[in-house]
């Protein structure tokens, strides 16, 4: 994707963050499907994501660098879910994940467009930042369509 491209994605998903506080509560803390995640915890799973990325990789980003692994996704997960029905509301998460995405638009928004080129590795991959937001944009998209068809399924 092009930087326009990822400013687009990240404004749209900042609106569709909005839209989800219309949500009703019970919808919101409810397993999506039996024994899967619920809303609440799908959001602040992205939520988590988008932090990490904020603070271990976007500060650290420079040509050929080699940056520290992700961490264990099991339990980085959990704590996404664990956080979610921990008393946080609904309306609070929501403004956590779109503060967050703010702070990834702004970094793309300072961003030439020849920079998303710049190469890096984590975990023995080899990224550019414009295939590594490709990963991540990839990774909103599936989320996103769990909810949505959550939702459509509510409605029928």
């Amino acid at each position: 994707m092009n930087r326009e491209e990822l400013l687009n994605h990240h404004d749209y998903f900042i609106l569709w963050m909005k839209e989800l506080k219309d949500i009703e509560e019970a919808k919101w803390f409810a397993p999506m499907e039996e024994g899967k995640w619920s809303i609440a915890a799908n959001v602040s799973h992205i939520i988590k994501w988008d932090a990490y990325l904020i603070e271990n990789i976007l500060p650290n980003l420079s040509e050929g660098a080699v940056l520290s692994a992700f961490p264990d996704f099991d339990p980085f997960n959990r704590e996404a879910a664990e956080y979610a029905h921990g008393g946080v509301t609904q309306e609070r998460l929501l403004e956590e994940g779109i503060e967050t995405r703010k702070s990834i638009l702004h970094f793309i928004d300072g961003l030439e467009e020849s920079q998303l080129g710049l190469s890096f590795e984590v975990d023995d991959h080899h990224y550019t930042l414009s295939e590594f937001f490709d990963d991540f944009i990839w990774h909103d998209k599936h989320h996103q369509k769990q909810i949505e068809e959550t939702l459509c399924k509510e409605k029928a």
